[in-house]
C-alpha cells in the first residue's frame, strides 16, 4: 500500500469516528414526509360512490378537519412527482436510509481527507540517501504545509520543495526534493576547511553524515531565498551546486517520520 493511501485511510478512520461521535451526541434527526398514493385501491373510505380504478386519492389517511395534515400530504405528493422526473433522485430515494447514510459519511470523509491532503499535510516518500542519516531510503514522512503562515522558514528546517529551473536544466528531473535549510535571506554562507560557516560562525551539525569535502566561497542569500544542503553532504546535489532556492518553491516542512514504525519520530529542526 502506498504512503498516500495509508494516510488517506488514517484520515478516513479519524473522520468516521468524529462523525459517529457527533451523531451520538446530537442524535440522528431525519425528516420523514407523509402522504401516499391510493392509485391501486378501490376502497371507499368516505362512504360515497366507489372511485374509478387508477384514481389518486389525495386525502388518504387525512381527516377533513386537519388542514395542516392535508397541506403536508399535498406537499409530499408534489415532491414525489418531482422526484419521479429525475432518474438520479429516483435511484437515490430507492436506497435504504442506512445506505444513504453510509454514502454521505463516505463522501464527507473523503472530502475531509482530500482537504487535509491538499491544504494542511502531505505524505512523502524518500527515494535516495542525500539526507542520510536523517532519512533512509523508503522512509515516509509528513510535510506540514500550513505552519509557514505563522512561523517563517528557519535554519535547520528540513523542507520539501519543487526544483528550481537551474536544477531542472542540469538534471531534467522535475520531482520534488528534500533538503535542510542552512541559511536564510541576508545570511552569509561559506564552506571552508570541511566546515560550514554562517555569518562567520562555525555551525555545529550533529545530524550530518560526514563533513563536506568541498569548498563554497562566501555568498549572501538574497531576499526571498534560502540555501539548502543535504545531510549527506558529499552525496547530495544541492545549493552548493545549483544555487539558491526561492521560498515560493517550498511545499512545506518535514515534521515527522511515520514509517517504518521503528523510525517514527520528529525531525530535528522542524518541530
Amino acid at each position: 500500500m502506498s504512503e498516500i493511501w495509508r494516510l488517506l485511510l488514517l484520515f478516513l478512520c479519524i473522520t468516521q469516528l468524529y462523525i459517529q461521535a457527533v451523531s451520538y451526541r446530537f442524535g440522528n434527526a431525519y425528516l420523514y414526509k407523509g402522504g401516499r398514493s391510493c392509485s391501486n385501491s378501490n376502497k371507499n373510505l368516505g362512504g360515497g360512490p366507489p372511485r374509478p380504478p387508477n384514481t389518486l386519492c389525495f386525502m388518504c389517511e387525512i381527516s377533513p378537519e386537519n388542514d395542516s395534515a392535508k397541506g403536508s400530504a399535498e406537499v409530499s405528493i408534489s415532491e414525489d412527482v418531482e422526484l419521479s422526473s429525475s432518474p438520479f433522485k429516483r435511484k437515490w430515494m430507492s436506497l435504504s436510509e442506512e445506505a444513504r447514510d453510509d454514502i454521505k459519511t463516505t463522501l464527507i470523509s473523503f472530502a475531509f481527507a482530500l482537504f487535509v491532503r491538499v491544504v494542511m499535510f502531505e505524505p512523502r516518500y524518500i527515494p535516495s540517501l542525500s539526507m542520510f542519516p536523517t532519512f533512509d531510503i523508503g522512509d515516509q514522512l509528513i510535510v506540514d504545509k500550513i505552519s509557514k503562515t505563522a512561523r517563517p522558514y528557519q535554519k535547520r528546517d528540513v523542507v520539501v520543495f519543487n526544483p528550481t529551473d537551474t536544477y531542472i536544466d542540469l538534471t531534467g528531473n522535475t520531482e520534488a526534493l528534500i533538503k535542510r535549510i542552512v541559511a536564510t535571506a541576508g545570511d552569509t554562507v561559506e564552506v571552508k576547511n570541511n566546515h560550514l560557516y554562517v555569518n562567520d560562525v562555525l555551525q555545529e551539525e550533529n545530524y550530518v553524515n560526514e563533513l563536506p569535502d568541498y569548498n563554497l566561497p562566501a555568498v549572501t542569500v538574497p531576499a526571498g531565498c534560502v540555501l539548502v544542503l543535504g545531510d549527506n553532504r558529499n552525496h547530495s546535489f544541492d545549493s552548493h551546486i545549483w544555487g539558491f532556492l526561492e521560498e515560493r518553491n517550498i511545499v512545506g516542512r518535514a515534521v515527522v517520520k511515520y514509517w517504518p514504525p521503528w523510525r517514527i519520530g520528529f525531525i530535528e529542526g522542524s518541530k
